[in-house]
């Protein structure tokens, strides 16, 4: 799943200080009379252009409160001479986040069209150093018509015991462009998702310090400095791209990591705590000479 969907973090979202309108009550008119909901991206909004609009406010029925949202991929003609000729109904919402959720709610109807599908997800990722780096995840996909509302909830998949300190939140009337490099098929025209009431679970048991890691710096020359405010002791690995374990340290706290003899190219590190032998950090570093 972390590679599947990891393209979905660059997409430039809005960003707020807090996790917000979750139950899609705040709307605002924009300047050309349009519903938006306050705090959330629709990122196929092209209606400048006189493109079809792929989000709407929808008040009749809702799963709970006054409103609910709804999301459906259009037919644009005339961008179709750009390949923007299917507007996918998309919004996403990233915030500053800094706790492990156990899971994620929300509650949905949906009508995805000829084996398309229909995408509601959330990841938490953790900026060092300018690299993002996704610490959990949790996607929930269907190509099942649901016609009442349902309440769903998907676990959130963790790769690192660390805490992120952003989120975002995402929600798509057509995934299969986005799933497997859409083996399955492409964006079906009329692809619709209804979407309310969106939650997220926090476990006490899983709270923890606040605890980071940074490698830098990248790209690096003869040293790499590994720092964390963890009292656990780390163990550092580094490999080549083809697997292979080339170096191999203890750190405790702050660690100058002699890389000198390591040729120019790209390699892996890897972080985890010895105590438990849990994976903390991963991602690729450069050398360059």
């Amino acid at each position: 799943m972390k590679t599947l969907y990891s393209i979905i973090i660059f997409i430039l979202a809005v960003t707020c200080s807090a996790q917000s309108n979750l139950d899609f009550e705040k709307w605002a008119i924009t300047y050309n009379g349009i519903d938006e909901a306050k705090y959330w991206l629709n990122t196929s909004d092209a209606s400048e252009y006189d493109a079809p609009a792929t989000m709407f406010k929808v008040v009749e029925n809702p799963s709970v409160g006054l409103a609910s949202i709804k999301l459906i991929t259009s037919y644009w003609e005339a961008g179709a001479p750009y390949g923007l000729d299917t507007l996918v109904g998309s919004l996403i919402q990233q915030s500053e986040y800094k706790k492990r959720p156990k899971s994620f709610e929300f509650s949905y109807k949906s009508h995805p069209r000829n084996g398309d599908e229909i995408l509601v997800g959330v990841q938490l990722t953790l900026n060092i150093n300018d690299s993002i780096i996704i610490i959990g995840e949790g996607f929930f996909t269907t190509n099942q018509a649901q016609e009442k509302w349902i309440t769903k909830k998907i676990n959130i998949d963790y790769y690192s015991s660390y805490l992120p300190d952003n989120i975002n939140i995402m929600a798509l009337s057509s995934a299969n462009a986005v799933i497997n490099n859409g083996a399955n098929g492409y964006a079906k025209i009329g692809s619709t998702l209804y979407l309310d009431d969106l939650k997220l679970n926090i476990s006490k048991t899983t709270i923890k310090l606040e605890y980071y890691i940074h490698v830098f710096p990248n790209p690096a020359k003869s040293f790499i400095n590994v720092e964390t405010n963890s009292p656990d002791n780390q163990q550092i690995e580094i490999y080549n791209l083809s697997g292979k374990l080339l170096l191999n340290y203890s750190s405790i706290q702050h660690s100058k990591i002699d890389i000198s003899q390591l040729p120019s190219g790209t390699y892996i590190y890897k972080i985890y705590n010895i105590n438990s032998s849990e994976v903390a950090l991963t991602n690729k570093f450069i050398i360059l000479r």
